[in-house]
């Protein structure tokens, strides 16, 4: 095995790959989604209701795909995978520039999110875990910012791209854009864990003894074992609960108008909540290497429920300090749960686990969108809306907090 220092490690060439997949498969597909509706439903007559709805189709898809991914990365190369995914993916939307009826938009947005699973969400955390035996935090939040910025790019390169071309091919744009970002890497550069290359991970030294142990895994790879783990639970519902708070971005142009801002304060305060999203995101996970997942966790969570406190006052200077604030509640379920989890699972079970995790809580959380807007219908205002996602953020600190008490971290 490959113990020799190097000018540069394999591992950041495995970094630089999962930034492309989160950057092109999460921010570009997936975060620009929306700003297809409107012309689509605007040019085909479709009712937005109907047609958003192959959008939670997708997400359904994805989350009952998740546990299969860690399956299949142990079994098979994960470069046929994750490029077979992103072949799938992008092809959908080139396809989707030729659609013309609602039905396809559901069939097909199940086909892609069953594709997403493999690139989006967890892929990047279980490859990076097992890359960087050091720095894995800074690595994932590397990682997961590429998810904001390729989003910001692409959603303001579609303002341009939509009115001068229109949304058909637009569409392809993207599709073939996804593609020729992530393929080089996903052909070429991935590999699973340093074991497939004769390498030790990032920072490892001669002594160190590698978790991804097939046979261990496979004792604990099934649902039954880890419903018996009462972190099992606790990591669920921080994951739940932490997507649910991120859903309050999606209104704050919204709440902005309902306190009085003016249109451009109001659309300001989403720009700020992506700026305070993808920036944390840059140092979150370093902090975390620095000074430890909990305390960085809890610090994080803290900033959250300042900054929902701030929107909540509904005057233009606190609103808008809240939502930069705010933005830190994204980060949340992306990065600090990635590195939560590992605390506790290692290796290959920690691959099976989180894919659990992330499924029932995506599958938990995918209501709530609606249920916030069902609260403004309710009350005619969203202070209801604020108050619950910022309990959500409370929860998130609670089970942050309890495995101190009830669970033991592996060795």
């Amino acid at each position: 095995m490959q113990t020799k220092k190097q000018s540069m490690h394999y591992a950041w060439l495995i970094l630089i790959a999962c930034c492309m997949m989160q950057g092109a498969g999460l921010g570009l597909i997936s975060n620009c989604a929306g700003v297809f509706f409107s012309p689509v439903c605007n040019d085909l007559g479709f009712e937005m209701g109907k047609f958003t709805l192959f959008r939670t189709l997708f997400t359904m898809a994805q989350a009952l795909t998740l546990p299969y991914v860690a399956k299949l990365f142990r079994k098979y190369d994960v470069r046929v995978i994750i490029s077979a995914a992103t072949v799938i993916m992008g092809g959908i939307s080139i396809l989707q520039g030729t659609f013309t009826s609602l039905w396809q938009f559901y069939v097909f947005g199940i086909i892609q999110g069953c594709a997403a699973a493999f690139i989006g969400v967890i892929p990047a955390p279980i490859l990076l875990g097992n890359w960087f035996y050091k720095n894995t935090g800074t690595a994932v939040g590397i990682s997961a910012a590429f998810s904001g910025l390729v989003g910001m790019i692409g959603s303001s390169a579609l303002g341009v791209l939509i009115p001068a071309y229109g949304w058909r091919t637009s569409y392809m744009i993207i599709g073939v854009a996804a593609m020729v970002l992530i393929l080089p890497f996903s052909l070429f550069i991935l590999r699973y864990k340093p074991e497939d290359k004769g390498m030790l991970p990032y920072g490892a030294d001669e002594n160190y003894v590698s978790k991804t142990d097939a046979k261990a895994a496979a004792k604990k790879e099934k649902f039954s074992d880890f419903a018996k783990q009462p972190i099992f639970y606790i990591s669920l519902t921080a994951y739940a609960c932490s997507i649910i708070s991120s859903y309050l971005n999606s209104f704050l142009p919204s709440c902005g108008l309902e306190a009085g801002l003016p249109m451009a304060a109001a659309a300001l305060l989403t720009s700020l909540a992506l700026c305070g999203n993808m920036t944390t995101k840059l140092f979150l996970g370093k902090l975390c290497d620095s000074y430890g997942v909990i305390k960085i966790f809890v610090l994080s969570i803290v900033v959250a429920i300042v900054g929902h406190g701030l929107i909540f006052i509904g005057s233009t200077a606190p609103m808008m300090a809240g939502a930069l604030l705010y933005g830190i509640t994204m980060p949340l379920s992306t990065v600090l749960m990635p590195l939560f989890c590992r605390l506790f699972w290692k290796g290959d079970t920690y691959a099976s686990a989180y894919s659990y995790v992330s499924m029932f809580g995506m599958l938990i959380s995918a209501p709530f969108n609606t249920l916030f807007g069902t609260m403004y219908d309710m009350t005619g205002n969203y202070d209801l809306t604020i108050i619950s996602s910022t309990a959500f953020v409370v929860v998130v600190l609670v089970m942050v907090i309890l495995p101190k008490f009830v669970v033991k971290r592996e060795a």
